[in-house]
């Protein structure tokens, strides 16, 4: 498809997630025709057609894929309206956007992935950190010869106390603020891990239930990961360290003699082999690169990118419009929370799993 058409989306959901996160950067995406949102709430459908620039607003599915000519759908909800919506969206030659989880398990993903493939239609799933600009800059170091390979990598992440999301109508396979935070938070660790170091072979987890208030967790994993390409990895991933929702995050790989760590999604440190580097440092001496977002860029860090949200949305649209493949697809979605059932096995029987 050439020229400057634009892909027609229509929206699913305009819930909070949804209306902070993704519908804002929408206009800033050359790419997206905003045709329609929907909504089972009309007061939700109206707002946000309204403040987003939708020409329509529909509380009926069925309604907005027969009276839109539509390119393809966004969903964002709880893990099983990505199914059940999703599936509907493939049955009328539509490809799907969903929101993480894909599903509530590994099995159910799965489905979801061949489900599309039967269908001869693609499906991406809002992985975001694979569209930040740290991680980008960080993949792309990794991938220079003079990088030599990621032979291990390190993460810590925290979120602060979890909930059991089941409270939330997510209807998962167990009842847990422990398990809840890898199916509906961690998942987007295992899927960035995998983006720089491809599929996971085994995993050995144990976990310390320090404590649960009221619905909510306290908690730690320590995990070790062997991929099959045969980098090693260990992540630290607990909700100990705040307030609910307060989130740090940090990221290492290392090279051959070198290393490169992002922290919190918006620095980047580079470690490199070539000590001095004379094009920045005449002087002779060992230096690190480093990258930070300037002042305006980190403001507007939603909306133009900085932290994936934009650049999710934007792939999709350009993968409808033929000019570049689906960064995280449904299989995607599916392997990561493969990792996540993974992780809660090893956690329950102190075994290490086979993935």
């Amino acid at each position: 498809m050439e020229g400057n058409r634009k892909a027609r989306i229509g929206f699913v959901g305009c819930g909070g997630h949804a209306t902070s996160s993704l519908y804002p950067t929408i206009h800033t995406i050359p790419e997206i025709d905003l045709a329609a949102v929907c909504d089972l709430k009309e007061e939700l459908a109206k707002r946000n057609a309204r403040n987003f620039g939708a020409r329509k607003w529909y509380t009926d599915l069925n309604k907005m894929l027969s009276g839109e000519k539509l390119d393809g759908v966004a969903i964002c909800g709880l893990p099983k309206m990505h199914c059940e919506v999703g599936k509907r969206c493939l049955d009328v030659g539509l490809p799907i956007f969903v929101e993480k989880p894909s599903a509530v398990c590994y099995k159910e993903a799965l489905d979801l992935a061949e489900y599309a493939k039967g269908k001869g239609l693609f499906g991406a799933v809002a992985f975001m950190k694979r569209h930040s600009t740290c991680y980008r800059m960080a993949k792309a170091i990794t991938e220079k010869e003079e990088f030599g390979g990621i032979n291990e990598i390190e993460v810590r992440f925290a979120n602060g106390r979890y909930p059991d999301l089941n409270k939330f109508g997510w209807e998962l396979q167990v009842e847990s603020p422990s398990y809840s935070f890898l199916i509906g938070q961690a998942v987007h660790i295992f899927d960035l891990i995998r983006f720089f170091c491809g599929d996971v072979a085994e995993i050995y987890a144990v976990l310390n239930e320090v404590e649960k208030i009221d619905n909510n967790g306290i908690f730690g994993y320590a995990i070790t990961v062997t991929f099959k390409n045969g980098v090693v990895g260990v992540m630290n991933l607990n909700a100990l360290q705040g307030p609910e929702f307060q989130i740090s995050e940090y990221f290492l790989a290392a090279g051959r003699e070198c290393w490169l760590e992002v922290k919190d999604m918006v620095s980047l440190n580079y470690y490199a082999h070539t000590k001095p580097m004379p094009e920045f440092n005449p002087d002779g001496r060992a230096q690190i690169s480093s990258w930070k977002p300037e002042f305006t860029e980190f403001l507007e860090s939603k909306a133009e990118g900085m932290v994936g949200y934009k650049g999710e949305l934007q792939n999709f649209a350009r993968a409808i419009l033929g000019k570049e493949k689906v960064s995280a697809d449904l299989y995607d979605g599916a392997k990561a929370l493969q990792i996540a059932e993974a992780i809660w096995e090893s956690s329950q029987t102190r075994k290490p799993v086979r993935t």
